[in-house]
């Protein structure tokens, strides 16, 4: 019979004396351009603390030390109370954190104004209609141009580009609030990188989404990361973080308790010290006794043999 769970998987998998190496097709090295190369970090967060509601409120972030390499696909992960989204704001400057705890490549949220932010890091809010303020597709993505101070002919040209570019040229006339759930995230993504910035940081993307809208959300981040962007999220799904992420920072109660490749993360005892479950193909691999050169293994399409082929 087939195994039926994990723990089964793994027994079946050791029952063989041998087994081919898993397949590496380089995602767990990979990044953008600059991930490689020692060319710098995009993000630099040093003793970060945030409070709900000021100064004398709780802390919900506590003293976090984190750093994001140009082109990472960072994927921020914990159980719900965490502290994820409220460190994602901070560092986008949608919190503003204390001075001199951020830095997006000589840029300081806290002190930056609304354009320099802007074209530093760009932010997608969990509800993409949290950010919508205008009456049409096309006239969302020029106020984003307007307030950087582009010119008529420069607008005209750059919201043509992101409507191509984002699948949404018939779609330009059309109120934003009356767009799909999958077009309100493209939409979403391409206002917050309007400006041009090298950084975008998502609160969990896929939320709500079926498995198909989530793909193909997640098919355009990671090759806006094949390009360059660095791209951070927040998400509680794993089989994403695995599908997709370069690295992972896990988070306990406000904190950041460990970082690393994704490979890495879900082979070593991090999750579970978040209280969380890594997916199932990771919990099969990880028990396997006989072949440690399997554990991390975490998608289909690294098994040997597997017609599946996730894109990067």
């Amino acid at each position: 019979p087939l195994p039926l769970t994990p723990a089964e998987l793994a027994v079946a998998l050791d029952a063989n004396d041998v087994l081919p190496p898993p397949l590496d097709d380089g995602r767990d090295e990979r990044g953008g351009p600059d991930a490689s190369t020692g060319a710098g970090t995009a993000v630099s967060v040093r003793h970060l603390t945030v409070r709900r509601g000021g100064r004398r409120g709780p802390e919900v972030v506590h003293d976090v030390h984190l750093d994001v390499a140009r082109g990472d696909f960072l994927a921020i992960v914990g159980a719900n109370g965490a502290g994820k989204t409220t460190l994602l704001q901070a560092i986008a400057g949608v919190i503003p954190p204390p001075r001199s705890t951020v830095d997006l490549g000589g840029v300081d949220p806290a002190r930056a104004d609304a354009r320099t932010l802007a074209r530093s890091i760009g932010f997608v809010f969990q509800n993409p209609e949290h950010q919508f303020i205008t009456h049409s597709v096309a006239e969302e993505l020029e106020h984003g141009l307007r307030l950087q101070g582009a010119g008529d002919a420069e607008r005209a040209a750059r919201v043509t580009e992101l409507l191509e570019r984002f699948g949404l040229e018939e779609l330009r006339e059309q109120h934003p609030f009356l767009l799909s759930g999958g077009q309100k995230r493209r939409l979403s993504v391409g206002t917050a990188l309007v400006a041009g910035a090298p950084v975008l940081a998502l609160d969990e993307p896929t939320f709500g989404q079926d498995r198909g809208r989530a793909a193909e959300l997640i098919d355009m981040l990671a090759e806006l990361n094949r390009e360059g962007t660095t791209v951070i999220i927040v998400t509680h799904d794993l089989q994403l973080v695995a599908d997709s992420a370069s690295h992972v920072a896990v988070m306990r109660d406000g904190r950041v308790i460990g970082t690393g490749r994704t490979a890495d993360v879900l082979a070593g005892p991090l999750l579970a010290e978040a209280g969380l479950t890594p997916p199932p193909l990771a919990r099969a691999t990880r028990l396997l006794e006989r072949h440690p050169e399997w554990h991390g293994v975490a998608r289909l399409d690294q098994l040997p043999g597997s017609p599946v082929r996730v894109r990067a």
